[in-house]
């Protein structure tokens, strides 16, 4: 019993690594905020990809890109918890924070921003159809007359 008390107070590598005295509480309480913010802009261009989604298949690409570029930014804060990103790499975090912030918004401006189809102003020339009868002579198509063909009621 005393053995698992003696292993139950020891800490692992990672657990020691994971621990950056060298960086201020300020900045981990700032790092924190931001990533939260960053969830709440991926959060919200995810669900209003999905959405809008009904009206262009597009926007379903856009969703899922918003979900792979968060799972990167996940993968490197789990990397900076587990001590496997050194205690001056924070800056590294914050830095694709704003890669995906900056997604998020071009995402949004690009679901909302969308541009009038023009409309059609002119009219086309009516068109005559007409017929030509053609025989062959020599292995050529000679056309034999001209006569234009309309309708009778």
């Amino acid at each position: 019993m005393a053995s698992l008390d003696k292993q139950a107070n020891t800490a692992t590598p990672i657990d020691t690594g994971a621990i950056f005295h060298e960086v201020s509480p300020k900045i981990i309480w700032c790092l924190r905020i931001f990533n939260v913010a960053v969830l709440l802009m991926t959060v919200i261009a995810f669900v209003l990809c999905i959405v809008k989604g009904n009206d262009h298949q597009t926007y379903y690409l856009l969703a899922c890109n918003t979900i792979i570029s968060s799972l990167i930014g996940i993968v490197v804060n789990w990397w900076y918890r587990g001590g496997d990103l050194g205690a001056e790499k924070y800056w590294y975090i914050f830095l694709v924070g704003v890669v995906i912030m900056f997604q998020c918004v071009t995402t949004d401006i690009y679901v909302f921003h969308v541009l009038p189809t023009p409309a059609i102003t002119t009219t086309a020339e009516p068109i005559t159809r007409f017929t030509m009868n053609y025989t062959t002579h020599n292995n050529s198509m000679v056309p034999v007359h001209n006569s234009t063909t309309t309708l009778k009621p």
